[in-house]
């Protein structure tokens, strides 16, 4: 379970920023018009264990020093267990969501590798060899306080 903690003053800031966007003030809702995330620099790594998503948001103009973005990453994996000549096809697949404050640079840019803890369960049959032969990672990152997001596939 993903627990967040916030200082009082971030709090306020936070949801002086959430209410300016919802109450249509202009100033606020164009700096986070411009906001995206660049395709380009976006990459997912996994080690059966953990996703590390590098990524970069340009164009934030914000009022705070920081924003809130989460990463969802999914793994799609299939693999073929043998035992003699019995052989399963197994497909699994797995999410994971963290969420986190990421500092916002001088220059209106948000870079950030997002650390997700990632498991893919049922890969491994008793009695059975089994082999990966496939794997489809997806990230879905979401910029809480600009409206950016992106989905990206590897």
């Amino acid at each position: 379970m993903l627990f967040m903690t916030r200082t009082p003053a971030r709090i306020g800031s936070s949801v002086a920023a959430a209410a300016a966007l919802l109450l249509g003030d202009s100033t606020a809702a164009s700096a986070a018009a411009d906001a995206h995330f660049v395709p380009e620099a976006t990459k997912i790594r996994w080690n059966g264990t953990t996703a590390t998503v590098t990524f970069l948001e340009v164009d934030v103009n914000l009022d705070a020093n920081a924003t809130t973005i989460s990463a969802r990453v999914s793994a799609a994996v299939d693999a073929v267990c043998t035992n003699e000549e019995s052989t399963l096809e197994i497909h699994r697949t797995a999410s994971s969501l963290r969420t986190s404050d990421y500092l916002i640079s001088f220059d209106g840019t948000v870079p950030g590798p997002a650390t997700v803890p990632l498991r893919v369960q049922g890969l491994e049959v008793s009695g059975y060899t089994c082999a990966v032969e496939h794997i489809s990672m997806t990230v879905e990152l979401e910029d809480f306080w600009t409206g950016a997001t992106l989905t990206h596939r590897a």
